[in-house]
């Protein structure tokens, strides 16, 4: 346990070191946070890994942190610049490095120091093998450089790849997952920036199982589809696939005139759902899917879906993937929001100036308000004030929080599953019907686990889950759900609605619960009865 006074304003020579460019965090799982649904990944030992070439931080764990053998080829154009950006980077802070191998605990300095330290880690020069020349079509931070975290979900099967984005230090992850099909080839689920990285934790994957054959984007959200068409530019051979419907925020044109880089002309429709024998899919044997659209808005016409999302099934390895209609958090971050913790370290200050230690408890509680600031925009815990004099510095610790907002994350990390709040408080009661319509479909399948393409990613839970989850979204209004934390959504929503922007909601037609698979040898009756015992 950290001293609450290293977490509290302490003299800065007296906190915990994360020292600057701090860049390994302890991969271990202490006993001091409570554990979570995130479903368990294999780690292939000999997955490639990017090695820390940058000044070394070791998280005030209880373990010494993990550092992976391999790391992932680098240009030779690019070995210079690397190593004039080590260089650059040691030499200013020898003092430091000796007085940190002395054991001298040694901290930021400062909260602008720390965000420096990551924004220098964020170059091509630092990291070639990260960067990602298109970024401008998208500029989220953390802009040109896109590290990857790779995890197997079932060895062989299924593979998952976590990037960051997001502004300024509000920084979520954003997944690809990677299907292996029984004839040969992969499936891609929402591609992501393809990093030199990338394509070198990819390559034995491909080496393997043979060349990727489709890409396939659930969602209309810019943030997914923006990377569909570079990426096939690395398999040229592989057809494209977007949801029906498709359309673009803020200005509605075709995904390929906005990213004119798709090898095989326009990106194909994908069929309403494998069901209905309108339109068919090569993977339809291996892989069904379903397409909620959602309208009610005059983004669109207030006909048309503004909200798309696709729930793909794959029926080998019972794994069921979404984009953003269902998500679970956990009190740790993923391993990617870790693997450069400042923006966590800067998210989790209580108020300006108390510094945080490089710490679990730490990164948690980073986590914790990144989330809430993701998910909610405005958490009711947290005061603003951003003072013009040093703007720099108050856009990243102007920020007062009160301890109630650990009851809010607390809130959402207990659910096994949640519909997220945008989407229960915008969208969905604009369309009630259809939105249960298509969860019913989708909880007839026999998931095992869920992979949506943010937050925790697999999420060990099934039909059940799913349709309990759709059903509090469906029923309830937002406050019973988040609490105080959805008020500045409710009055987006009623500003909406005021201005017209928005449809009126829609009450269900009919209020019953989502029926949902139940394995034979069971009913619904006696699964509730063995959950009340």
């Amino acid at each position: 346990a950290v001293p609450r006074c290293l977490l509290r304003g302490a003299p800065l020579n007296k906190m915990a070191c994360v020292a600057l460019g701090a860049s390994v965090t302890a991969r271990v799982t202490p006993g001091g946070l409570k554990p979570s649904r995130r479903g368990a990944v294999a780690r292939d030992a000999d997955a490639v890994f990017p090695v820390r070439r940058s000044i070394r931080c070791d998280a005030l764990d209880d373990a010494r942190p993990v550092v992976h053998k391999k790391a992932p080829p680098v240009p030779r154009r690019g070995f210079m610049g690397t190593a004039a950006a080590v260089v650059a980077g040691v030499l200013p802070w020898s003092k430091d490095l000796a007085a940190f191998a002395s054991g001298d605990p040694f901290p930021y300095p400062d909260v602008v120091t720390m965000q420096e330290a990551f924004w220098a880690k964020a170059t091509k020069a630092a990291h070639p093998e990260r960067w990602y020349p298109y970024w401008w079509a998208l500029p989220l931070a953390p802009y040109g450089s896109k590290a990857t975290a790779m995890a197997v979900v079932v060895p062989g099967e299924v593979w998952t790849f976590d990037q960051l984005q997001g502004l300024l230090d509000v920084l979520v992850n954003v997944r690809m997952t990677v299907i292996k099909l029984e004839n040969g080839g992969l499936w891609v689920h929402n591609p992501v920036a393809p990093t030199n990285e990338l394509m070198a934790m990819l390559a034995p994957i491909v080496d393997e199982h043979g060349p990727v054959k489709h890409i396939v984007v659930g969602s209309a959200a810019i943030e997914h589809k923006i990377y569909a068409g570079p990426f096939s530019k690395k398999f040229q051979a592989a057809d494209v696939w977007l949801p029906p419907k498709n359309w673009s925020f803020p200005v509605d044109l075709p995904l390929e005139t906005y990213v004119p880089y798709f090898p095989k002309g326009s990106p194909k429709t994908l069929p309403e759902d494998t069901r209905s024998g309108v339109g068919a899919v090569p993977w339809c044997e291996e892989i069904e899917h379903s397409v909620l659209q959602v309208g009610g808005s005059s983004l669109r016409n207030f006909s048309d879906p503004w909200f798309v999302d696709t729930a793909f099934y794959h029926q080998k390895t019972k794994t069921l993937l979404v984009t953003d209609a269902v998500l679970h958090v956990s009190p740790d971050p993923p391993p990617i929001n870790s693997l450069d913790p400042e923006p966590l370290l800067v998210r989790g200050m209580d108020a300006p100036d108390l510094m945080l230690p490089n710490t679990r408890e730490a990164r948690s509680a980073g986590w914790g308000k990144t989330v809430l600031f993701g998910l909610l925009f405005q958490p009711a815990a947290v005061d603003v004030h951003i003072d013009l004099k040093k703007i720099n510095k108050s856009f990243l610790d102007g920020f007062t929080w009160d301890e109630k907002w650990r009851d809010g994350f607390d809130n959402l990390c207990a659910k096994p599953l949640f519909v997220p709040p945008i989407l229960q408080v915008l969208a969905f009661p604009r369309r009630r019907d259809e939105v249960k319509q298509w969860a019913q479909g989708v909880a007839q399948w026999d998931f095992e686990r869920i992979i949506p393409s943010h937050l925790d990613g697999p999420i060990d839970a099934g039909p059940k889950e799913f349709a309990r989850a759709m059903d509090v979204a469906l029923g309830e209004d937002g406050h019973e759900t988040f609490g105080d934390d959805v008020k500045t959504l409710v009055a987006i929503e009623k500003l909406s609605r005021d201005i017209k922007s928005l449809e009126e909601a829609r009450p269900l037609t009919d209020d019953s619960p989502i029926k949902y698979y139940v394995k034979p040898g069971l009913d619904v009756e006696t699964t509730a009865e063995a959950e009340s015992a």
